[in-house]
């Protein structure tokens, strides 16, 4: 496993990540938005973190 942490870009990943057990780690405002509305969610990169992301962005 290479990466320690994981950027989610949207709220409704990271709302199931968190209902699935995944360790947040921090929010922070998201440094691409003009409008500095929005923000990232850095998840610790656990065994099957990506494996869930990819099943979420599925349904």
């Amino acid at each position: 496993m290479g990466k320690k942490a994981i950027t989610i870009f949207t709220a409704k990943t990271a709302r199931e990540l968190l209902k699935g057990g995944f360790t947040l780690i921090d929010i922070k405002p998201d440094k691409n938005d003009p409008d500095g509305k929005r923000s990232v969610f850095i998840f610790r990169n656990d065994e099957n973190l990506l494996e869930k992301i990819k099943e979420y962005k599925e349904k």
